[in-house]
């Protein structure tokens, strides 16, 4: 409350400042006394916590013209801001009806009317607001950015496709990449239905509108896989590869089957010791030793697996070791030792959260495409460090 006082008493003087020095007629003064006393009477409610009584004295008192309009907006967002929606929603909706707003007035209190809406969980009541606002200059790109985040949180993807061409003149990045996962959210109900030829043409919009789209060409491998196309689903393993270095731990095991399919399994393991010289990711890391350790046998897979620790220390490769040291242990003590140990480890990574949002920081041990935080898509990477990647 006493924000909002601190707020208005400065408006209070410079209302009564422009009054002494405009009051020229006997009847506009008389007005003017009229208001002022409105104002006096807001401020007296809002003193003794009688809001919505006080809300309906100052609106009518702060009449809605140039000097005054920024004072409405920011009363109605510090109501929003302490969590008091109803009386923001009041503010907004006055000001909305005021027909003799300057254009650039009446679009900023449509586009503030929408927030309201949308923070009081209205989605219908938002999006008429911000569709209206979609061709304005200053809020068009923010409006745009609202309505996605409203068809994601109703999950109506074709209502956010629909809007294809307005977010393409836009340029802006981000919302190019919302647009091509809600492709993928189409394309994945077209995969569970096994509609081939849908889905790919779905993916292939997503990657026309963002070619870093690594969900897509995840997507894309998985039908291919289901018909048995390994080389293309090879190829689109290699290209997530280029484009998330960071989530490509996800994609080793089924991109190594398709290699198997195809039998080169030999080109595979030299594309994995590529990645791991390159990112030093444990998963690769893991792979590439089991090719190691067939080959040549466990001494060569325990000397680069040696090598490795010393260069980039990590849990998961330190428990490997262990596992590689019960195997050649002839000791049975010894061995029970070691495999206490692993046992340790294995309890404690399962403890850890594998992946974390690059934007964001939330932690999870599921992956998902849209971090349930903060709700930005393709986010959530495998943890790195010590205890991850």
């Amino acid at each position: 409350m006493l924000e909002l006082l601190f707020l208005l008493l400065p408006i209070a003087m410079g209302y009564g400042w422009f009054m002494g020095r405009n009051s020229i007629k006997q009847k506009d003064q008389s007005a003017k006394q009229d208001l002022s006393i409105k104002y006096s009477t807001g401020l007296n409610y809002l003193l003794s916590n009688q809001q919505d009584k006080a809300i309906d004295y100052l609106i009518e008192a702060l009449k809605v013209e140039d000097d005054t309009v920024e004072a409405h907006f920011a009363m109605a967002n510090l109501f929003r801001r302490r969590g008091e929606l109803d009386r923001a929603l009041k503010v907004h909706e006055f000001l909305v009806r005021q027909s003799h707003l300057p254009s650039q007035d009446k679009q900023q209190a449509v586009f503030e009317l929408g927030k309201d809406f949308l923070s009081a969980g209205l989605y219908d009541r938002a999006e008429k607001m911000f569709t209206k606002v979609l061709k304005s200059k200053t809020y068009g790109l923010k409006a745009l950015t609202y309505l996605m985040q409203i068809f994601q949180s109703t999950k109506d993807w074709q209502q956010g496709v629909a809007l294809k061409k307005v977010i393409v003149k836009t340029k802006d990045k981000r919302l190019l990449h919302t647009l091509a996962n809600f492709y993928c959210e189409l394309a994945t109900t077209a995969l569970e239905k096994d509609e081939f030829i849908e889905v790919l043409e779905l993916l292939e919009n997503a990657l026309s509108y963002d070619p870093n789209s690594c969900r897509a060409n995840w997507l894309m491998a998985q039908i291919y896989e289901n018909h048995r196309q390994y080389r293309e689903a090879s190829q689109c393993y290699r290209d997530i590869y280029q484009q998330d270095k960071d989530f490509f731990p996800e994609v080793i095991e089924p991109m190594h089957a398709c290699y198997l399919h195809q039998g080169i399994e030999e080109e595979f393991f030299t594309f994995i010791r590529k990645v791991y010289e390159e990112t030093g990711s444990s998963s690769a890391l893991l792979k590439y030793l089991t090719h190691l350790e067939s080959k040549y046998g466990v001494n060569k897979a325990k000397e680069f697996l040696l090598s490795a620790l010393k260069r980039r220390p990590t849990i998961r490769g330190f428990k490997h070791f262990v596992k590689m040291q019960m195997t050649d242990s002839e000791d049975n003590h010894a061995s029970e030792g070691l495999d206490v140990i692993k046992e340790l480890i294995s309890a404690y990574l399962n403890m850890r959260p594998r992946y974390t949002c690059h934007t964001c920081g939330f932690n999870s041990s599921t992956h998902y495409w849209s971090c349930p935080s903060c709700h930005g898509w393709e986010q959530l990477k495998p943890v790195r460090g010590l205890e991850g990647e």
